[in-house]
C-alpha cells in the first residue's frame, strides 16, 4: 500500500525521476507510472534465488550497483551506473600509530567469520577485540563457537558499540579481520576500518577485492592460512595509504557524484 501510495504521489508531484531503496518490492507498480524508476540494489538483493527470479523479470528497468561483484547475481540486467557505497570522513579519525590488537567488527553470525577471526588470533599470538551484536538466530553459534574463547585478555568480546567507540576501536586495531565465508554486495566496515588508516585483512569473496587493494591497504587473501600469514606483513604498509584509498573512492561526495551521473544517463535516455 505504501509503495503504490509513493507511486501515485510521484505522478502527481509530477516528479522527474523516483529513486527506488526497497529492492524488487515496487518493480511490478512501475507500469501503473509515467515516472522512470531507478533502483539501487542494496544488501542481499541479487543473492537469493527468489530475489534473482523477481529482478529478472523487470530486466529492461535502469539500475544501480553497489559494486561490480554484485552484478554477478544477475549480470542480465540492465546497469546505469556502479556507486560505492561513501562514508563522511568527519566520523573518522585518522590514526597514525595504532594500538597491539586485532579487530572483528561486525555481526556475530558463521557467515561473518568471527570464530576464524579468534583462530587467527591464537595462531598469531596478537589479541583480539569482537564488537558487534548476537542476532537471536546465531546465539548458539556464540555460545559455542565463540563465547568459550572470551577471557577478558586475549579475547575480549566487548558488545555493540557507537560510533565513537567504533571509530576508537578501528584507529587502534594493527588491522580489521574481516574473513567472510560469502560474498557480501558491499562491505561498509572495510571502508571504516581504512579511514581510520586501518588495513584489513579479509577473504577474497564478493566485494572484498574491489574495496581492499591488496598488499596496499591490506590483504586479499583465499583463506584462514593466508589470513594468518597476512598479519605480520601488516607492518609493511603505510597507513595513509588505506586512508587515501577511501578519500579517492568512498566519501559521501563521491556518493552524490555517482547518483547525480545516474540521474543524468536515467533522464537521458528516449
Amino acid at each position: 500500500m505504501h509503495v503504490a501510495h509513493a507511486l501515485k504521489r510521484a505522478e502527481e508531484l509530477e516528479l522527474e525521476l523516483l529513486h527506488n531503496h526497497m529492492n524488487y518490492l515496487p518493480l511490478p507498480f512501475t507500469p501503473l507510472v509515467s515516472v522512470p524508476v531507478l533502483t539501487t540494489l542494496h544488501g542481499a538483493a541479487l543473492l537469493e534465488a527468489d530475489s534473482r527470479f523477481l529482478y529478472r523479470r523487470f530486466p529492461h528497468l535502469p539500475y544501480v550497483s553497489i559494486s561490480y561483484a554484485e552484478r554477478q547475481g544477475a549480470p542480465e540486467l540492465r546497469y546505469v551506473a556502479n556507486v560505492y557505497n561513501g562514508i563522511d570522513l568527519a566520523d573518522f579519525t585518522f590514526v597514525e600509530r595504532p594500538g597491539s590488537y586485532l579487530l572483528f567488527l561486525g555481526r556475530l553470525s558463521p557467515v561473518k567469520g568471527p570464530d576464524l577471526a579468534i583462530e587467527v588470533s591464537r595462531r598469531t599470538g596478537i589479541p583480539l577485540k569482537l564488537a558487534g551484536p548476537v542476532p537471536p538466530e546465531d546465539r548458539e553459534f556464540f555460545e559455542t563457537k565463540i563465547r568459550p574463547h572470551v577471557n577478558g585478555r586475549s579475547i575480549e568480546y566487548i558488545g555493540e558499540v557507537g560510533p565513537r567507540e567504533r571509530d576508537r576501536l578501528l584507529g587502534g586495531a594493527l588491522a580489521l579481520l574481516h574473513l567472510v565465508r560469502a560474498p557480501e554486495p558491499f562491505g561498509l566496515v572495510m571502508v571504516e576500518a581504512m579511514a581510520t588508516g586501518t588495513p584489513v585483512i579479509g577473504t577474497a569473496r564478493g566485494s572484498v577485492p574491489e574495496i581492499v587493494e591488496d598488499g596496499v591497504t591490506g590483504f586479499v587473501v583465499e583463506d584462514l592460512e593466508g589470513a594468518v600469514q597476512a598479519v605480520p606483513r601488516v607492518a609493511e604498509l603505510r597507513r595513509a595509504d588505506a586512508r587515501r584509498r577511501v578519500e579517492e573512492h568512498f566519501t559521501l561526495d563521491h556518493m552524490v557524484e555517482g547518483y547525480i551521473r545516474a540521474y543524468e544517463t536515467v533522464l537521458g535516455e528516449p
